[in-house]
C-alpha cells in the first residue's frame, strides 16, 4: 500500500460504518488462502486457488502440495475478529482443489499466544483438509514464554535443535527451518551456528540435481530488515545450496506475497490467512492493518506448488479468495 492510500484504511467499526458482524464475516469468508504447489520437472509451480479450474490438467505433476501460513489463531483485534472463519476458507478452497494434494506446510505462527487452546483448534480444522500430512515450522508467535517446547511436542516430535528437520518426497528434499528463536536486534531472525552445521551436513549428500525445498517463518532474504523481516545469517545458509540447480524457499511472517529470484534460487512468502500487514516502508512500523472488510479476502492468501520431474525449478503461485 502506497503512503498517500493509507488515510483509506479503516477500521471497522460496526456501531458506525454500516457492516453488521454477519456482512463482516460474509466478506471475511472469502480471505485467507494459500497456495497449491506442484512439482513439474524440477520447476515448481503453483496455481490460484481462485481460478475455475479449466485447466486442470496442467495442475498435474510428480508432486503436490499446499502452502498455508500466519493463521495466528486467538487473534481477535479489527483487522479480522474471527481468524477461525478465514481459516475455514482457506481450508475449503484447499478441499476444492481438483488435484489432490499430498500434504501440506504451515510456515509458522499458528497462535497468537501460543496457547494450547489456539494450537489445538487449528490441528482440528486442518485435519479436515484432503493433505494427508501436515509439516510445519515455528514463527515467533509459537514459541513466547517457553522457547517452543510446547509448539516442539505438539509438532515437531522427533526434530532436531529448536525444531529443524528434513524429509524426501518423491525426489524432491523438504529442508524446514527454525529462524524464530534468539531474534536478532530489530527482530531480524537467526538460525545459529549448530542450525547451519546441520544443514550443511544435511545437503552434503545429496545430487546437485535434487530439488530442494525450504521453508521457514522469516524471510531468508532482506525484504526489509529495518522491520526485522530478514535472517541474519541467511547468506551462509544459502551458500550451502548454491551447487544444487532449483533450490525454493518459501515464507511467511510479513503477511503479503512477495517474490525474488537471485541465481539457482527463488524466495518465495506467503500471504496471511489472518490478516495483512503494510507494504514495506509504507507505514511507521509492521503490524495488523486494518481494511474495508470487502478487501480483506483480496490481502490474504494460499500458495499451491507443482513439481515435474525433468524440469529446471518448481512453480510457485499465490492466491486470494476474492
Amino acid at each position: 500500500m502506497k503512503p498517500e492510500q493509507q488515510k483509506n484504511v479503516i477500521e471497522v467499526d460496526h456501531n458506525h460504518d454500516g457492516v453488521n458482524r454477519r456482512g463482516f464475516l460474509k466478506c471475511m469468508a472469502w480471505a485467507g488462502t494459500g497456495a497449491f504447489c506442484v512439482m513439474q520437472g524440477g520447476v515448481l509451480k503453483s496455481f490460484s486457488l481462485s481460478d475455475r479450474w479449466r485447466d486442470a490438467q496442467k495442475m498435474k505433476g510428480e508432486l503436490a502440495f499446499v502452502q498455508i501460513s500466519d493463521s495466528h489463531m486467538g487473534f481477535n483485534k479489527a483487522a479480522n475478529p474471527d481468524v477461525g472463519a478465514t481459516l475455514q476458507a482457506a481450508i475449503d478452497k484447499i478441499n476444492a482443489l481438483p488435484v489432490e494434494p499430498e500434504f501440506m506446510l504451515h510456515t509458522g505462527d499458528i497462535s497468537q499466544l501460543s496457547k494450547p487452546d489456539q494450537f489445538d483448534r487449528v490441528q482440528q480444522m486442518l485435519k479436515a483438509t484432503r493433505a494427508q500430512d501436515v509439516f510445519y515450522v515455528p514463527g515467533e508467535h509459537d514459541v513466547l514464554d517457553d522457547d517452543g517446547q510446547q509448539y516442539r511436542e505438539r509438532f515437531a516430535k522427533g526434530s532436531k535443535g529448536a525444531g529443524w528437520y528434513s524429509f524426501d518426497k518423491k525426489g524432491v528434499h523438504f529442508i524446514g527451518l527454525v529462524n524464530v528463536v534468539n531474534l536478532k536486534a530489530g527482530g531480524l531472525g537467526s538460525l545459529g551456528h549448530e542450525q547451519l552445521e546441520w544443514l550443511e551436513d544435511d545437503v552434503h549428500h545429496l545430487s546437485k540435481s535434487t530439488p530442494i525445498v525450504v521453508f521457514a517463518h522469516i524471510p531468508l532474504w532482506s525484504v526489509y530488515p529495518e522491520w526485522g523481516w530478514g535472517t541474519d545469517d541467511s547468506a551462509q545458509a544459502l551458500s550451502y545450496l548454491k551447487r544444487f540447480g532449483s533450490v525454493t524457499v518459501l515464507n511467511g511472517h510479513i503477511h503479503q506475497t512477495m517474490q525474488k529470484v537471485e541465481g539457482n534460487i527463488t524466495f518465495h512468502t506467503a500471504a496471511s490467512t489472518a490478516f495483512p500487514q503494510p507494504k514495506p516502508g509504507s507505514a511507521p512500523s509492521p503490524g495488523p492493518m486494518t481494511v474495508p472488510a470487502a478487501q480483506l479476502r483480496s490481502l490474504l492468501g494460499v500458495t499451491d506448488v507443482n513439481y515435474i520431474q525433468g524440469r529446471h525449478a518448481l512453480g510457485v503461485i499465490d492466491s486470494t479468495l476474492e
